[in-house]
């Protein structure tokens, strides 16, 4: 006999077109008491790098969202915030076209103020962080054993022996790894698993991926630094088209960095060309006075609706 059923949504996130970008599931769990396990068998079912389990507004009128990959639950990811943001706007605008272009969703990793701009047809989240750059950075033989390209690779020139490691928050960790001066190893990159990464005490354990990136340009735009880069994250045994939360790490690590260039930094990401899913990632990083830590984390986008449905869940 067929049983509950719950109703959901995919969503094309940091695209503006259907089928590329990143796809998502939102599951509206409605009355539904979904256990972790229901949770992980649907997000599996799903096999995104996400899925969304939106469930009702709380007490405080908020929105409360949890994230699952196919094999864990994560505390917070960049494209699940956005796409989720687009989705509620969606509704909430189409009851009242002068309804409310602010909201906060409550994600495990704290409330998360979200905004709509209905000209670009971009949501903007502000991002909970506990930006922390691990004491021991990746080692070189660490990175070549979940990556069979550069395992493979008879000249490693132009890449580093280590790379920085970086927590957005406890549960969500990168190695930064800069392939800039190697176009020929970024562009032949292949899925791989998760590292294995030594991190500092208490911040195990922890969803970990691996940032490869490239910086194409940067530019001064008034008490802006700007800073365009092509990246690819692999972790899970897959590549990810579109890693918002890896964005902010990488924005963040940059930022601090290179504090002498000023407060402000935004980086213009783009990432899953290589898989025929481009995406384009906006990241706002904002240090604090003394130029040590950071304040302030903003991820935007924009997102293409592609299905709707109902699944089963029990």
């Amino acid at each position: 006999m067929p049983g509950e059923q719950a109703s959901y949504v995919t969503l094309d996130v940091f695209a503006s077109d259907r089928f590329k970008g990143n796809p998502l599931a939102i599951v509206k769990t409605g009355d539904h008491k979904l256990s972790q396990q229901q949770k992980q068998q649907i997000a599996k079912e799903f096999n995104f790098s996400e899925t969304v389990f939106l469930h009702p507004s709380d007490h405080n009128g908020s929105p409360r969202v949890d994230i699952f990959t196919p094999v864990n639950e994560m505390e917070f990811a960049g494209h699940p915030i956005i796409g989720t943001g687009h989705l509620l706007f969606r509704e909430l605008l189409a009851d009242d076209a002068n309804g409310s272009t602010n909201l906060t969703l409550t994600t495990k990793a704290g409330p998360v103020a979200i905004c709509y701009d209905s000209t670009s047809k971009v949501v903007s989240a502000g991002v909970p962080h506990n930006i922390h750059i691990h004491q021991q950075e990746a080692k070189l033989s660490r990175i070549l054993s979940v990556q069979a390209t550069l395992a493979a690779a008879s000249d490693l020139h132009g890449v580093r022996d280590t790379s920085p490691v970086v927590s957005m928050v406890k549960g969500v960790t990168y190695a930064l790894v800069d392939l800039t001066e190697r176009a020929d190893l970024f562009a032949g990159l292949v899925p791989g698993p998760s590292p294995e990464l030594e991190l500092d005490e208490g911040w195990a354990p922890s969803f970990t991926g691996v940032m490869y990136y490239q910086l194409l340009k940067t530019r001064i735009e008034g008490d802006m630094a700007v800073w365009e880069l092509r990246v690819r994250m692999i972790a899970i045994n897959l590549e990810d088209p579109a890693c918002g939360s890896g964005g902010c790490s990488l924005g963040a690590y940059i930022a601090l960095i290179n504090s002498q260039q000023g407060q402000k930094h935004r980086l213009y990401i783009n990432q899953g060309s290589e898989m025929g899913r481009e995406s384009h990632i906006i990241v706002d990083v904002t240090l604090n006075d003394e130029r040590d830590a950071v304040r302030q984390i903003e991820l935007a986008g924009q997102a293409a609706f592609v299905s709707e449905g109902r699944i089963f869940v029990n």
